[in-house]
């Protein structure tokens, strides 16, 4: 298991018993002595001074993983970073089973949004796309000390089997920003913003069977899905 900030080591004492190997990361130095005297008592926990988002965490979680073992990650994300920390994991190609983080509840109702909601998004259909998620559990501010201004939330993200490649996710990725880059636009008139999609936006849009007079935030994360692969099906390869 990784922990994503472990802070003075709350959480992770609780966690180390229960787990065969738990690798914390924490970048505050100043939180680092406290954490490793809290974590003294089990020696499968290690604490690791690291920045998540530039750490690789293939080359971290690896040594720790025998053959066919599975990572699971948790953490109390800093509310300002926790986006693109998910962002990161999503993206990397690590064996993992679940995800379970504390986030602002705006963030968790935009991971679980529907279509046609005011909170979904790209960052809805990205997460959507590589995940099933759920909002677990709402946190009031009065569970924290000091107190926060606003709510919080847990979700869990468990990662969909599937077979993808660097390839299929950038062209999913490239699609579902263009279309949600002008949201407020017609489908058809945000990709044909995009410079590399311009070109390409009535061809793709035709052979997906998908109207191009919606709006970006009325289609499923599976139509995106649909898109994504028409248009990595008829761009001109070099």
């Amino acid at each position: 298991m990784i922990e994503i900030g472990g802070g003075e080591g709350a959480l992770s004492s609780r966690l180390a018993p229960e787990v065969c190997k738990l690798l914390v990361i924490e970048i505050d130095q100043d939180l680092i002595p406290t954490l490793i005297q809290t974590l003294a008592p089990f020696p499968n926990a290690a604490v690791l001074g690291l920045d998540v988002l530039h750490a690789d965490l293939a080359a971290i979680a690896e040594p720790s993983l025998s053959a066919g073992a599975r990572l699971r990650i948790v953490g109390n994300l800093p509310y300002n970073i926790g986006t693109a920390i998910i962002e990161k994991l999503l993206l990397q190609r690590l064996p993992i089973e679940d995800m379970v983080f504390m986030l602002q509840l705006e963030t968790a109702e935009r991971i679980n949004a529907a279509p046609g909601s005011k909170d979904y998004g790209f960052f809805s259909v990205f997460c959507q796309h590589f995940c099933e998620t759920g909002l677990d559990l709402k946190v009031s501010p009065a569970c924290f000390v000091p107190r926060p201004k606003v709510y919080s939330a847990m979700i869990t993200l468990r990662p969909r089997k599937s077979s993808r490649t660097p390839d299929s996710d950038s062209f999913f990725l490239k699609l579902t920003k263009a279309a949600f880059a002008y949201r407020r636009k017609k489908l058809a008139n945000s990709l044909r913003r995009n410079p590399e999609l311009g070109p390409l936006t009535g061809a793709i849009l035709h052979h997906a069977g998908i109207d191009g007079t919606r709006r970006a935030e009325d289609l499923s994360v599976e139509e995106y899905e649909h898109l994504a692969e028409t248009f990595r099906g008829i761009i001109p390869r070099t």
